[in-house]
């Protein structure tokens, strides 16, 4: 058994082109990111009360939330902040609660937060469950308002809804987040000389706007099946529809239109609730989150050949520029891996070539690509990503990975030299050395075994240097 492989060129050969083949495939389909993907055990829980001082705040929502919260066991910590207006909650997840159990955690704290609504203060919002990334963001790309005139929230919202509509029909994309694009909301400009000579102040106008978008019904069909409920399509969905809303202003029925006594625009909301700026200039920005199954070169690819065509389609006074790529962090690190492997290929061969010959430094300088296709093609059974946790331990694993193939042909060489014929040199070679090896490479991995096994964000960040560690040893 020892000595298959040397007697039977065409399997050794067949065998060799497998490994090469299977290490190569595995390379080019496996998912690459920059790190681990870890799971999000952290959120935050606003609830707002307009008006509440701090004190109100933290007794009658903030005690009232954590009592309720107290009662599930997957929580670690809980950090409460009341202040004027709003309490803020942060939770932390017990590092024991895995990936496939964490949804079932943050339903369990959303149906405790619908039962303590009803608990809350009136007009207290209802408390909002938010969960924070544990990832970063894949690309984030940005458009600029560089016109020397007021920026136009409206033109630059809508361009980036546009490219987002584009980015999210790439295969691969996950989700998309906007940063930057203000609330919009309608102005109506009263003019108070208008307004006085018809005789209405500024609440009746109001009010009568209000009634205006009431949804009533404005009669019932009914049939021996079915009542149904009739509703004019009077939905205030455009400026002009606003702008033309009757106003009653005797009581002889006189009316007037909107627009007559009132200026009716849209802008956003004053002060607005988020900004962006790049580079000192007005911006919308797009931040994308990619499928941790995906292989983020090749969606970074069709990604920017799709900014760059939206780009030939802007006009004067907007850019659209990649402020961030992920991409290129993952390249850096895949072409660290490629150097540190010609590198290491070459001073194995150097140095054993000095050491032990042309012939033995060629069959060990061969342990080193194959074990490394081995580990990969492991990494894709394991459904393990190519990230720089895995590409540090397959750094750290490039000394290990020679070792017993030094051993061994040394050993063979040695019985050779003594007079042995090859097949019994080698038969001599694995009986000696099988049990030795066995054990030292099985010392090895558990060594790195705790690393693997820990819990947690450290356990899901480091985990993979252990694993390729591991791999590299047993391929060896």
């Amino acid at each position: 058994m020892a000595t298959l492989f040397y007697r039977n060129l065409r399997l050794l050969i067949l065998t060799i082109l497998i490994i090469v083949v299977w290490g190569v495939s595995s390379f080019l389909t496996l998912p690459r990111l920059e790190d681990p993907e870890l799971t999000s055990r952290f959120a935050v829980i606003t609830t707002f009360w307009p008006g509440a001082d701090a004190e109100q705040i933290e007794t009658l929502i903030t005690e009232k939330i954590e009592e309720q919260l107290s009662e599930i066991e997957e929580i670690k910590t809980t950090n409460s902040t009341s202040k004027v207006g709003s309490s803020t909650i942060s939770i932390e997840l017990l590092d024991s609660v895995k990936k496939a159990k964490v949804d079932t955690a943050w339903l369990k704290i959303r149906d405790k937060l619908n039962q303590v609504t009803p608990q809350l203060p009136a007009r207290t919002s209802q408390p909002r469950l938010e969960e924070l990334e544990a990832r970063a963001y894949t690309m984030i790309t940005a458009l600029t308002w560089e016109q020397d005139t007021k920026p136009n929230y409206a033109i630059l919202t809508r361009l980036s809804e546009s490219l987002k509509d584009k980015l999210l029909a790439l295969p691969g994309t996950e989700k998309i987040a906007e940063i930057g694009n203000p609330q919009e909301e309608i102005v109506v400009e009263i003019d108070a000389a208008q307004l006085a000579s018809i005789g209405l102040t500024a609440q009746q106008l109001s009010a009568q706007i209000q009634q205006s978008d009431a949804k009533v019904s404005s009669g019932q069909f009914r049939s021996q099946n079915n009542d149904l409920l009739l509703e004019v399509d009077s939905d205030l969905d455009s400026l002009e529809r606003i702008r033309n809303i009757p106003i009653n202003f005797s009581n002889q029925g006189q009316f007037t239109q909107l627009g007559d006594i009132a200026k009716v625009k849209k802008t956003i909301t004053e002060p607005a609730n988020e900004l962006a700026l790049i580079n000192g200039y007005p911006a919308s920005a797009l931040a994308v989150f990619v499928k941790s199954d995906y292989q983020i070169d090749l969606w970074a690819k069709s990604a920017e050949a799709a900014i760059e065509k939206f780009r030939q389609e802007l006009g004067q006074g907007l850019k659209l520029e990649i402020i961030f790529n992920q991409n290129n962090y993952i390249q850096a690190r895949f072409n660290s891996l490629m150097l540190n492997l010609l590198v290491t290929g070459m001073l194995v061969f150097g140095i054993t070539v000095f050491l032990m010959g042309w012939k033995s430094a060629t069959v060990v300088s061969l342990a080193l690509p194959l074990s490394s296709c081995m580990v990969l093609g492991m990494m894709k059974l394991l459904n393990v990503s190519v990230n720089q946790t895995s590409i540090i331990g397959l750094i750290v694993a490039l000394g290990l990975l020679i070792d017993t193939a030094i051993i061994v042909v040394d050993r063979i060489t040695k019985n050779m030299v003594s007079g042995l014929s090859a097949e019994t040199a080698i038969n001599d070679a694995v009986n000696h050395l099988f049990l030795p090896l066995t054990a030292s490479t099985l010392t090895t991995a558990l060594a790195f075994l705790p690393v693997v096994l820990m819990s947690g964000p450290g356990g899901e960040f480091a985990g993979g240097i252990g694993i390729s560690v591991i791999l590299a040893v047993i391929s060896s």
